[in-house]
């Protein structure tokens, strides 16, 4: 699979609406015109020093994905161990520079891609994205861009995978349907080149999408987090959002919970 390349359109007997489930941190499974793309997946209940807050997801119910989208290198968004779960012969996104790790991995066909790159699953299209945050594979990793998606089909769904607020956002996309924004971390303090609520609430002002979904919260927590209740960073973005985006609404979904677009 390459770049503009269309993939085979998948079965047309499953739900031809939109819908998408939050499965907890950056992992998203998105439905539209019979089309599953499933974002960033991280099934494990424990990665490194996290562990996993709440149940993990159904895997057997994701292994019939017709695309998985990655954003960037980091080990909570490129895992290996979930990717073996699913069908070697899942299609996979990857940035430019990780698609040879994850043949490694077992996974057959894969395509890099950069910003601007276009590809054709099905009847849904994917635009990468920039992404302003350091895409590297810790802790010796090559420099490497991260990315978001753009998905269009009925709706126009932007994923930002993992990203700092930039300028660019105001002309990412027009007339955008949802936005699904990162608003958190997994630990104490969020570095530069991530969101917190404040910066996804401009980041929803910007970006002008007629609905916007918190994701990167309450999935995983090191054991020095705060005790704040994993709810708290979407509920802040809400909040704020309210002044920075009057115009979005906000829809918080629970890990393991989804709604129709």
């Amino acid at each position: 699979m390459t770049a503009g390349e269309h993939l085979p359109t998948p079965p047309a007997d499953r739900n031809a609406g939109t819908a998408v489930t939050y499965l907890g941190h950056a992992t998203v499974l998105i439905e539209a015109r019979g089309t599953r793309l499933l974002t960033d997946p991280l099934f494990r209940l424990r990665v490194a020093h996290l562990r996993r807050l709440v149940p993990a997801p159904p895997v057997p119910r994701l292994t019939s994905a017709d695309a998985v989208l990655i954003s960037h290198a980091h080990f909570d968004h490129l895992d290996l161990p979930s990717l073996r779960k699913l069908p070697p012969s899942v299609p996979i996104v990857v940035p430019r520079g990780w698609a040879r790790l994850v043949r490694r991995a077992g996974l057959r066909d894969v395509a890099e891609v950069e910003v601007g790159d276009r590809l054709q699953i099905g009847p849904i299209g994917v635009m990468a994205t920039p992404a302003e945050h350091d895409g590297r594979r810790m802790p010796l990793g090559r420099t490497a861009d991260a990315l978001g998606y753009l998905v269009e089909g009925p709706h126009r769904i932007y994923f930002a995978g993992d990203t700092d607020l930039f300028e660019g956002m105001r002309e990412l996309a027009k007339e955008l349907d949802l936005a699904l924004l990162p608003v958190s971390g997994w630990g104490r303090r969020l570095p530069p080149g991530h969101l917190d609520p404040e910066r996804a609430a401009r980041a929803a002002g910007l970006l002008r999408p007629r609905l916007a979904i918190p994701i990167h919260w309450g999935t995983y927590a090191s054991p020095r987090a705060r005790l704040e209740g994993p709810a708290h960073p979407a509920r802040e973005f809400a909040r704020l959002a309210g002044s920075c985006a009057p115009d979005v609404e906000v829809r918080i979904i629970r890990p393991g919970d989804g709604l129709s677009v």
